[in-house]
């Protein structure tokens, strides 16, 4: 105690009398303690936000392939669902935008909706479309270690997005999810069409003079059979006897060996050639004709691209340009008719995949919680409050005594 009594003499400073002073303003210290957890709690309930979460889940192989009528077709191979990683970044860099969300929102007239100001300003921040949409894979890292190999190429594409968002009420949460959800496949709608539209009449334009100088070889090769044909059977006319005989003229000769065929022989095989060219440039014409009315129709629906800035507006118009382009089309011709019929497909299949089977699998979810932990707002403001109003009380003793 003479040591308390000497150090307080030394400082200047009695703390029994401060002690003393915390403990006759207790009352006070109590009632601002509480006050400062009573606007903690007020303040914490009012800033506190719902957060809804939902995945989405894409339907298939994205962006679907367009088809294009050629001179030889290959059958597709199975693709991969998802989106490839490389694809996915570059869509990405387009849909995380403020401007593409803002084209969107103004397309589908959503300015008036409820809670869309708070999500454009969220979208406005630089990550802030990262922080609410999160790509999705079938393996991660820690996957590819438990199963000891790494994932096949194209098996480890986006399968999916997690979406998640924060707001004042339950309801506007749950709702700007789901709008993330269709700002985001709108996007991947658009940016294929997009890309698929913008080059495709050069595509068809290339196409179409391919065939076109196959149709001018095919064309000199069955003038060639054609010429050949009458040679032979001049031959034949002028040596009759010639025709029954298996091996009277040398067709080829090479070192190892010379094969022989009569000329009757080889006038068959000949016109055989020139009947299969006949079929070949029949074909070609075909394919020729068919690409000429692609190219209309890609050009017809770009000019609906130049004119929209909703992806899922873009891909239901499409049906639309296809009616118009056909209109004044004979549809009972069979060469019209598969374009016709072939472009049906590709808008069915387009929209099964990016409007019906890419959906939502889980959520998004209605929360009943605000994301807040009430007991740590309530001892922390407790903690607070009686340090504040513990330091308030003894400066003002400190300056009552000192000044």
């Amino acid at each position: 105690m003479d040591n308390l009594d000497q150090l307080n003499k030394q400082n200047g400073i009695n703390v029994a009398d401060y002690v003393g002073a915390l403990r006759d303003a207790r009352k006070w210290i109590a009632a601002a303690t509480i006050s400062v957890m009573v606007i903690s709690v007020v303040g914490a309930l009012y800033l506190a936000q719902y957060r809804s979460e939902g995945f989405l889940q894409f339907g298939g192989a994205i962006p679907l392939p367009q088809e294009t009528l050629e001179n030889d077709r290959e059958p597709k191979k199975d693709l991969n669902p998802g989106i490839v990683l490389a694809d996915y970044k570059r869509y990405a860099a387009t849909f995380s935008t403020s401007g593409r969300f803002d084209a969107f929102v103004q397309a589908n007239k959503l300015q008036a909706v409820e809670g869309i100001a708070g999500l454009r300003k969220a979208m406005a921040t630089g990550d802030g479309f990262n922080k609410m949409v999160e790509p999705v894979f079938p393996f991660t890292k820690i996957d590819a270690k438990e199963l000891m190999e790494q994932p096949k190429e194209g098996s480890n594409n986006v399968i999916g997005l997690r979406i998640s968002y924060a707001a004042g009420t339950a309801e506007n949460a749950q709702r700007m999810v789901d709008l993330l959800g269709r700002y985001t496949i709108d996007s991947i709608i658009y940016s294929t069409y997009s890309d698929v539209l913008r080059f495709k009449h050069i595509e068809l334009s290339a196409m179409i003079t391919k065939l076109d100088n196959d149709i001018i070889n095919m064309n000199e090769r069955l003038e060639m059979y054609q010429r050949k044909g009458v040679v032979l059977k001049r031959i034949v006319g002028n040596y009759p006897e010639a025709a029954n005989k298996s091996a009277t003229s040398v067709i080829s000769v090479t070192e190892d060996s010379a094969r022989y065929l009569s000329p009757i022989t080889h006038l068959m095989s000949g016109e055989v050639e020139a009947l299969s060219t006949s079929e070949t440039i029949i074909r070609l014409k075909r394919a020729q004709a068919q690409n000429i009315l692609l190219r209309e129709y890609y050009d017809q629906a770009k000019s609906l691209l130049d004119t929209n800035q909703s992806g899922e507006a873009l891909l239901r118009g499409l049906e639309a340009v296809k009616e118009r382009v056909f209109k004044s089309k004979n549809l009972n011709d069979e060469v019209v008719k598969e374009v016709y019929n072939m472009i049906t497909i590709d808008n069915q299949r387009s929209v099964n995949l990016y409007l019906e089977k890419s959906r939502f699998i889980a959520g998004p979810t209605l929360p009943e919680k605000r994301n807040i932990r009430m007991s740590s707002v309530l001892l922390l403001s407790l903690l607070a409050g009686f340090f504040l109003s513990s330091v308030i009380v003894l400066l003002r003793k400190w300056w009552r005594e000192n000044l």
